[in-house]
Parts: structure tokens; C-alpha cells; sequence
């Protein structure tokens, strides 16, 4: 349910935007979605298909790219994505712990429009 503020402001600064780029339709929305970032794709993706409508965003796709969280392993010091539910370094199976810096994040990226 918190997706619905995300989203209005989405399609605020989105339209803010495409108002100052002389753009009349946006046809592509890309957004960064972080693996930890407690924002859910689907909710976000149905909250928009509610707020575009009648917008300069109306119809326009969502494209998300993902960001995995970021590890560091307490023996080797390596930094690797996450993956999966394991938490041990690939190179020497030390245990690791989770960045703060990647992960977290959400926003738009770039935007398409006509």
C-alpha cells in the first residue's frame, strides 16, 4: 500500500518533465528497483495503470531494472551481488555480510516520450 504515494510522485515528476521537454506523450517509464528497497514491482505497476490515467503517462510501460544487494565478505573482503538466499562468498566461502550502500534504491532513471 505504500507504493501509492511512490507512484504519485512517479507520475508528478514525470509529468513536470515531459511538460518542460515540450513532450505532449510519455511512452516509457524506467525506474531502478533495489533488491532491499521494500518497493514491490507489481504493486507499483497496478497503482500506475490507476494514477496515469488521463496523464501525459497514460499507456506508458514501466520498465524495471533491478538491483541486487551488495555483500562483503568478513574474510577475503570481496564485495559480490547477492543472489539466492546464501550469504557466502563465491571466491573463498566466507561468510559475508550486507552493504548499506546498494540495494535500497528507487527511482526513474529516464523516461520516453513523443
Amino acid at each position: 500500500m505504500h507504493e501509492l504515494p511512490i507512484v504519485l510522485d512517479v507520475v508528478r515528476v514525470v509529468e513536470e518533465e515531459a511538460k518542460a521537454r515540450g513532450l505532449s506523450r510519455v511512452t516509457k517509464i524506467y525506474l531502478v528497483l533495489g533488491e532491499l528497497s521494500s518497493v514491490v514491482d507489481e504493486s507499483v505497476q497496478m497503482y500506475f495503470e490507476i494514477v496515469s490515467k488521463d496523464t501525459v503517462c497514460s499507456d506508458a510501460k514501466l520498465v524495471f531494472e533491478y538491483v541486487p544487494a551488495s555483500l562483503k565478505c568478513g574474510t577475503c573482503g570481496k564485495v559480490f551481488p547477492h543472489k539466492g538466499s546464501s550469504f557466502q562468498c563465491p571466491d573463498c566461502g566466507g561468510d559475508s555480510v550486507l552493504m548499506r550502500d546498494t540495494g535500497r534504491e528507487f527511482y526513474i532513471r529516464s523516461f520516453d516520450g513523443t
